[in-house]
């Protein structure tokens, strides 16, 4: 009896450290006072032309109605604070009938506070306006993202 208790307790122990552990995906912003949480992707390409290291891509991004792509380019390995117009914003509202509005920075900041334990996080704020109606603005506010982050390598040809 014992032998098989110590047999189902092991078997369980080996099961649940071969679960692998949900990765963060968070994704929040405001607008007009309102929370959208989303599921979040993060990206951080390493540009190269062929041997020399050229930067760092990082792009934030969800997907859905209320999409938003945040990306800025890092040719210092180092910086941490992106302020208008050293990033590009697109933020993407779908509206009914297969219609949609597209809204591109205007001002604003993204800032990279860390990277622990495989995840990115960071927090920003946007003034965005509609690209085919600049008289259509919205502010982004209270962003923030705790993000598992995806590393890979772009080589370019010389």
């Amino acid at each position: 009896m014992k032998k098989s208790l110590l047999i189902i307790c092991l078997s369980f122990f080996i099961i649940s450290c071969t679960e692998e552990v949900p990765k963060a995906r968070l994704l929040e912003f405001k607008i007009n006072g309102q929370l959208y949480s989303n599921e979040g992707y993060a990206y951080r390409y390493s540009d190269y032309n062929g041997d020399v290291k050229l930067g760092y891509d990082w792009q934030i991004y969800n997907l859905g109605q209320n999409a938003l792509l945040i990306q800025a380019y890092d040719n210092t390995f180092t910086k941490t604070i992106f302020s208008f117009p050293d990033f590009q914003i697109k933020y993407t509202l779908e509206l009914p009938g297969g219609q949609s509005k597209i809204y591109e920075a205007a001002g604003g900041q993204f800032r990279l506070l860390g990277q622990e334990m495989g995840d990115a996080t960071g927090d920003f704020h946007f003034k965005m306006k509609n690209i085919l109606n600049p008289l259509d603005s919205v502010m982004i506010e209270d962003g923030y993202f705790r993000i598992w982050l995806e590393k890979s390598d772009r080589v370019f040809s010389k």
